[in-house]
């Protein structure tokens, strides 16, 4: 099947030992004699459903075999957690398999950063993406309860840089209230999917509950309710654009243990949606959009059904920048 011209070329197969043959459609080759971070969230204490070694291990031997040096990637969190150090996080990845024996090639956890600034925003880089000139961004495509669905973009929009950066970018995503436009029709509290407001004689936010959603700005009438700065899902995709930018980048999205929430969530089930395949692209939005309609035509709209929020958003927002194209050909192996 022949690519289209203007169409990001995205590759979909079920069995994984067409893996090979999927990335051969690249230019793997380029990745040869290079350090390559291979980014990947290597899952939170509890969690279930993250990238398992032994899948993780495959992709690692498709580096090796053309010749690169890559090693496992991932940054430290702002919330508290084992993985909110170095030295913790790199228990949990020990916990969950991500060893060398395990997984062919050494692992790496970044927490400092070099300042880029893009769409009039700062975003500190991890270190050792921003000294990379390829990587290699393995997903796993889940849920979220903030952005809808998590994918490409968002594993390198928020794994790809620090933790200050991440407090950053939540903290730009609460809501900011305007009491004279207010009406108190209580719509916002009636569709905010963590009860963190109440709206009676007066409107109240629980700021503890609030994740910064933006579900209640999207359905206020009245523009009530405005971003500190803007939605989350924006900010990942200028964020992504700043870790990628004159970067060779292979993408991998596994389409398995679809859970309800994100591999930083303890408790992330249920599963909302069968497992479907892997995709390859060198296009983070082309293989988001991809993944969401591959999962769509499987569960309909099932992301947006669990969090109230438009997963696509990401996609959009995507193309608006330059980050990437949304029209692919889809290559099925």
């Amino acid at each position: 099947m022949g690519e289209n011209r203007g169409m990001k070329k995205v590759v979909f197969f079920t069995d994984l030992k067409k893996l090979h043959e999927a990335v051969d459609n690249f230019a793997i080759q380029s990745f040869g004699g290079k350090k390559v971070p291979v980014k990947l969230h290597m899952g939170e204490v509890k969690n279930k459903y993250f990238l398992q070694p032994d899948f993780v291990r495959s992709v690692v031997g498709e580096l090796k075999l053309v010749g690169a040096f890559p090693f496992l990637f991932d940054t430290t969190v702002a919330y508290t957690s084992l993985r909110k150090t170095k030295k913790g996080y790199e228990k949990v990845a020990k916990l969950h398999g991500f060893t060398e024996k395990n997984v062919g090639c050494g692992v790496i956890i970044g927490d400092t950063g070099v300042s880029k600034t893009l769409g009039g925003r700062t975003f500190d880089v991890a270190v050792e993406l921003a000294e990379a000139s390829h990587m290699l961004v393995l997903s796993h495509v889940k849920g979220h309860i903030q952005t809808g669905f998590g994918g490409a973009i968002k594993n390198i929009g928020m794994g790809g840089v620090t933790r200050e950066t991440k407090s950053r970018m939540h903290d730009g995503s609460q809501p900011v209230y305007f009491k004279d436009k207010c009406t108190l029709c209580g719509t916002c509290a009636e569709v905010c999917p963590f009860h963190a407001l109440e709206v009676a004689e007066e409107w109240k936010r629980n700021e503890r509950k609030c994740f910064g959603c933006g579900v209640c700005i999207d359905v206020c009438e009245n523009e009530a309710l405005g971003y500190t700065d803007t939605s989350l899902q924006y900010l990942l995709v200028v964020a992504t654009k700043a870790c990628v930018a004159d970067k060779n980048v292979l993408y991998v999205n596994e389409l398995k243990r679809i859970a309800r929430s994100c591999d930083c969530d303890p408790s992330a089930g249920p599963i909302i949606c069968p497992d479907i395949g892997y995709l390859v692209a060198e296009d983070p939005v082309a293989i988001d959009k991809a993944s969401l309609d591959l999962v769509n035509q499987v569960k309909e709209n099932v992301f947006e059904k669990e969090h109230k929020v438009n997963p696509y958003k990401q996609i959009d927002y995507g193309e608006e920048i330059g980050l990437g194209s949304s029209s692919y050909q889809l290559i099925e192996l």
